[in-house]
């Protein structure tokens, strides 16, 4: 072999070796990273209690967690999605059982609606609010949508409710919360309603059936 010979398989050699070095820096950090995006089953070692509610009977407990960052096994690739996500699971008061119910991102606090049910509320934009129902036995879920409306200067807003069960509600204000009451075994699910100038109108209350709201 000729030293012409030699320099080209040298040169070919370092061309190549570059192409590795730039493949690597633009691809392996990402690989690195998506590997280690972490599974439900791994977020709930992650996590610290944020709020608990026992039902009305006493034999459950909803507890609802924050997920909590842990840079030095994940990186700070995936810090918003631990800091946007919530996990909620249900106690067995009597032998300590608890079962996962749910997992998702920017959820409000679990509330009870009777002691089969909880719902709880979820970001979908400025103008909505989502709410969800979950049977935290079997874990059956349905979502339901409050949207915010306006009608004009000087005209009152309102809000326009699907529920779970696919029946849809007008109603005047904005709900400014949301909860639960059981009275006499009935079960409601209550609105704390506002003028949007955050000034109380009272409340809109629906009867729980366990299949529908009624007004």
């Amino acid at each position: 072999m000729n030293l012409k010979d030699k320099f080209n398989i040298k040169l070919i050699l370092a061309l190549l070796g570059i192409v590795v070095i730039i493949v690597s820096i633009f691809f392996h950090p990402l690989q690195n990273q998506e590997s280690k995006k972490p599974t439900d089953e791994e977020l709930k070692t992650f996590k610290k209690v944020d709020y608990e509610e026992l039902s009305p009977d006493g034999l459950n407990k909803i507890i609802s967690y924050k997920t909590l960052f842990d840079p030095s096994f994940y990186g700070d690739y995936y810090k918003e999605y631990f800091d946007n996500n919530i996990i909620i699971s249900a106690r067995d008061m009597e032998d300590g059982r608890e079962n996962y119910i749910f997992i998702g991102g920017r959820l409000g606090e679990p509330k009870w609606l009777g002691n089969e049910y909880v719902f709880f509320t979820s970001y979908c934009g400025s103008s909505c609010q989502g709410i969800y129902l979950v049977n935290v036995f079997n874990k059956e879920t349905e979502h339901g949508v409050l949207s915010y409306m306006t009608q004009g200067d000087n005209k009152p807003v309102y809000t326009h409710f699907k529920d779970w069960f696919g029946h849809e509600f007008k109603f005047n204000g904005w709900v400014d919360g949301v909860r639960s009451e059981t009275v006499d075994e009935k079960t409601y699910l209550i609105f704390d309603m506002g003028n949007g100038d955050k000034e109380s109108i009272g409340q809109k209350r629906f009867l729980f059936t366990g299949n529908a709201l009624e007004e």
